[in-house]
């Protein structure tokens, strides 16, 4: 038998899944902001290689406007839409960081150009040699944003969106309680 982490949702009926305040169809609606935060904070922790199934626990046997066939694509829809909408913003930011990073490189390149002439025109200078050393400084810190954006930053949105993406292919199950 597979391996699989599964993620319970306690739900009243199948309409409390979704948002109240998205007038869409079920199958384009927006899942409830809090059923959403507890999906993603259980889906975290699961084991990458594992597949994840969620299991909508529905309370009620009163009749609901949404059918399961409903549930299974929104939830699908959902998260493929939302990896969408976090692709192309971490696209659209690393565009803007690689402009960053180009004028960064170039405002490093002018003040070391400044610190080598610098150093040239008054060699032994204390005063110089403390100006030169904040130019440096400064150079650095016009690369960090960029650095980090684009580094760190970068590996925590490709994860985010592997995780929306690993989402919106988990499987959905039901149980009447």
């Amino acid at each position: 038998m597979e391996k699989t982490y599964n993620i319970d949702v306690n739900i009243h009926t199948l309409d409390s899944l979704f948002s109240e305040l998205d007038p869409n169809p079920f199958r384009r609606r927006d899942l409830d902001p809090r059923a959403v935060h507890h999906i993603l904070q259980w889906a975290s922790d699961a084991p990458p290689q594992i597949p994840i199934i969620l299991i909508l626990h529905v309370a009620s046997d009163e009749p609901s406007l949404a059918t399961e066939s409903d549930v299974e694509q929104a939830v699908d829809n959902y998260f493929e839409y939302e990896a969408e909408l976090i692709e192309r913003q971490h696209n659209r930011n690393r565009n803007r960081m690689l402009k960053w990073l180009g004028a960064g490189i170039a405002i490093m390149i002018i003040l070391l150009t400044i610190k080598y002439y610098s150093l040239q025109i008054w060699p032994d200078s204390y005063f110089s040699n403390v100006i030169c050393e904040a130019f440096v400084i400064m150079g650095w810190v016009s690369l960090w944003v960029p650095i980090e954006r684009l580094g760190y930053d970068g590996l925590l949105v490709r994860e985010q969106l592997n995780l929306y993406r690993r989402l919106a292919t988990m499987h959905v199950r039901f149980a009447r309680t």
